[in-house]
């Protein structure tokens, strides 16, 4: 009398592929600048903005356009992000009157992390973005004696590398 195993003959041999995470930095920062013409009337005094020979603020609010992220690639032990956040600047005189306005700059953010074990294919993935603020606005006089003006965003986000790897699993049936 010969016995059988009946579950023995529906096992199978699967491979299924998993995310398994390979780095992590839960905390990058980065600064994205851009240069831009001052207005014909703004002009830069001793470390202060004047127009018409008054003092006036010049600040960067958030515009109505929201961040993108650009582009996101992976070279061996690296993770280079582009994304861009468009502001709004505003010039307002001493007593709060609004003076003038320039609206949805966009201002590019890059950064180059390193990620040891990070390959091209691998999976990026981004969470916990936020707008954490502006660098004061700053102004020069170019070589053309034109007024330039320094604008500055601060980023954060959160970012998670992870890399497929094949998980072998025995079973009779494997789950969808």
């Amino acid at each position: 009398m010969a016995n059988f195993d009946l579950l023995e003959a529906q096992i199978q041999h699967k491979r299924v592929k998993v995310p398994m995470v390979i780095d992590k930095d839960c905390c990058v920062q980065v600064i994205g600048r851009r240069e831009i013409e001052g207005p014909a009337n703004l002009s830069f005094v001793d470390g202060k903005f004047e127009s018409c020979g008054e003092r006036v603020q010049v600040e960067l609010i958030l515009g109505s356009r929201r961040p993108e992220l650009l582009s996101t690639t992976i070279i061996p032990g690296k993770v280079m992000n582009t994304g861009v956040v468009y502001v709004d600047l505003v010039i307002t005189s001493m007593t709060g009157v609004k003076l003038a306005a320039q609206t949805n700059i966009p201002i590019l953010w890059h950064d180059v992390l390193p990620s040891p074990g990070a390959e091209p294919g691998d999976i990026v993935q981004k969470h916990d973005f936020q707008i954490e603020g502006f660098e004061n606005v700053a102004g020069y006089c170019d070589c053309d004696n034109k007024l330039r003006l320094v604008l500055a965003v601060v980023v954060r986000y959160c970012i998670i590398v992870a890399s497929e790897r094949i998980l072998r699993v025995e079973a009779a049936e494997t789950f969808s």
